[in-house]
């Protein structure tokens, strides 16, 4: 006989009925809206890309300083709650109208808390997490939360627009996981750059973070170094560069963010720099520690104009030396993503 589910639709009833009981669900073509009924009483179809399934309870997450930027990328805090996995991977988030939203997580204590990146529709002042389904496992994507994301563990490099040929994939110096970038500096007393040296992609964007782990193999005889570069399609921005024992960057000149900020050879550095293009100025951290700012000028020394929009992102090894080995500039865990300067602030609503 035929199995009946009824999901309450803003206050009033819809009817979707399983072929033959023990069978799955035949699911509408659109997810179905998710309302504020308690979180134990009606059960939830999620459509967003993986396996359908059923989720038993349901939580408002509330949305405080909401954003007018669509497809911000903002971090929750998320803490177990009971019927909830414990790696967090029976976990969906929805507009309240029932679309899905991108999501990611980043890390997970099991059965304690979890870091998420959600994809916050513009505007948004609630989103509903979807859980309890021991079936279900994780769908988080983070290419579709963030402009670019890399943590090499696909183990090649298909999320890059352009790799040159020094690009690569190694597993013997990883920050996380089982592999790392490698950007392979091999010929001695270079003078200028070339495109073997570089890891291209796109991602047209204006104020934006670039986020992420770095190592310097080691220093050449005049720079020897890493370089995180954003292109305007005509003119270069370099951002931040690991040199000669400075975290620096590019404008005309090579110029420290601190005296007081060092970069040795051989030691991950997490690095995250902001373009704040409204105002033309770019910030820096590493290792969780506020370097400084600087005005935002291309490498020609030319101010960088308001509201520039940039369609690439980069980065490239570069090394001078007379002879020894090859230098590497290794990366790892690297994420692009839009700026807000007060992001929102995501918690648990008391709906429960």
């Amino acid at each position: 006989m035929d199995a009946i589910w009824i999901v309450l639709v803003g206050g009033g009833a819809a009817l979707l009925l399983a072929a033959v009981a023990g069978a799955a669900a035949e699911l509408p073509d659109a997810a179905v809206p998710v309302t504020d009924t308690p979180a134990d009483v009606t059960p939830h179809y999620w459509l967003g890309g993986d396996t359908p399934g059923v989720f038993t309870h349901h939580r408002t997450v509330s949305i405080d300083n909401p954003s007018d930027v669509d497809g911000l990328a903002v971090l929750f805090n998320a803490t177990h709650l009971p019927g909830m996995r414990p790696d967090f991977a029976d976990i969906r988030f929805t507009e309240r109208d029932g679309t899905p939203i991108p999501y990611w997580i980043e890390n997970a204590s099991a059965g304690s808390h979890a870091r998420i990146w959600l994809a916050l529709p513009a505007n948004a002042t609630a989103v509903t997490m979807l859980y309890s389904n021991p079936e279900a496992r994780d769908a988080g994507d983070p290419d579709a939360v963030f402009l670019f994301f890399e943590d090499y563990e696909r183990g090649g490099l298909s999320r890059w627009s352009f790799c040159g040929s020094n690009a690569g994939i190694q597993s013997d110096v990883v920050r996380d996981g089982a592999y790392a970038g490698d950007i392979n500096v091999s010929e001695p007393d270079l003078p200028e750059f070339s495109n073997n040296r570089i890891c291209l992609a796109d991602i047209s964007a204006g104020p934006m973070v670039i986020e992420g782990d770095f190592q310097v193999s080691e220093f050449g005889r005049w720079c020897g170094s890493g370089y995180i570069q954003a292109w305007n399609g005509t003119n270069r921005l370099y951002a931040l560069h690991l040199r000669n024992g400075s975290v620096q960057h590019y404008d005309g000149d090579h110029r420290n963010f601190s005296a007081d900020a060092r970069a040795e050879t051989d030691t991950w550095y997490h690095v995250r720099v902001v373009l704040d293009t409204p105002n033309a100025t770019e910030h820096a951290w590493m290792d969780g520690e506020y370097l400084g700012s600087a005005p935002m000028r291309f490498s020609d020394g030319s101010p960088v104009p308001k509201d520039t929009v940039f369609d690439d992102f980069a980065l490239i090894g570069s090394s001078a030396w007379y002879s020894g080995n090859p230098h590497h500039f290794y990366a790892d865990n690297v994420v692009v993503r839009k700026y807000e300067p007060a992001p929102p602030v995501l918690s648990y609503a008391d709906d429960a």
